[in-house]
């Protein structure tokens, strides 16, 4: 039994490390170098992306003109996929107000299809853009997920959670900015 826990631990620390050795080596956009008040910060000004949905229409977040919650996530993720539903049922009722961006991490899904599936399962009716090669998930630095960042509709960030959110956790992220 011992045996057992020891190589749990270890393969869970092979793993981290693998994880992070890989998420560092991402490459980061100029957005966050070419304008000074750039950063993750709260009250910095969001870095800009533009990325592409399945559907092939292109999201460019200093377009959106609204409250944005932007969240990465993939289709393995058991607490995202926890967090879906809510983010789902809290969409339906307040996208005239604001907006949800889900940033999926297709550099780290196995297939296309696999994040299709996720999708029509999950009845996604907000956008879903997709990070194929990490650039826009090392931008934002994202270490865990899902991660989401709360911006306001001047593009400032205005708070960022780590883990799953309910309905009431947005909708209270949301009711904070301005």
């Amino acid at each position: 039994m011992r045996h057992v826990i020891l190589i749990i631990i270890l393969l869970g620390v092979i793993g981290f490390t693998l994880y992070e050795a890989l998420s560092d080596s991402i490459g980061v956009s100029g957005n966050l170098e070419s304008d000074p008040e750039t950063g993750l910060e709260i009250g910095a000004k969001a870095p800009d992306f533009t990325l592409e949905t399945l559907e092939g229409e292109e999201i460019t977040l200093s377009e959106v003109g609204k409250p944005v919650m932007l969240n990465f996530w993939a289709s393995w993720c058991p607490p995202c996929k926890a967090e879906m539903p809510h983010m789902v049922n809290f969409y339906e009722s307040r996208s005239d107000d604001v907006e949800i961006i889900a940033v999926n991490m297709m550099h780290q899904e196995s297939s296309v299809e696999d994040m299709k599936a996720f999708h029509d399962d999950y009845q996604l009716n907000f956008p879903v853009p997709f990070d194929e090669d990490g650039t826009v998930t090392g931008m934002y630095q994202v270490k865990s997920i899902p991660t989401s960042y709360f911006v306001n509709a001047e593009g400032y960030i205005e708070s960022k959670y780590i883990g799953p959110m309910t309905e009431r956790s947005i909708s209270s992220a949301f009711d904070k900015i301005n």
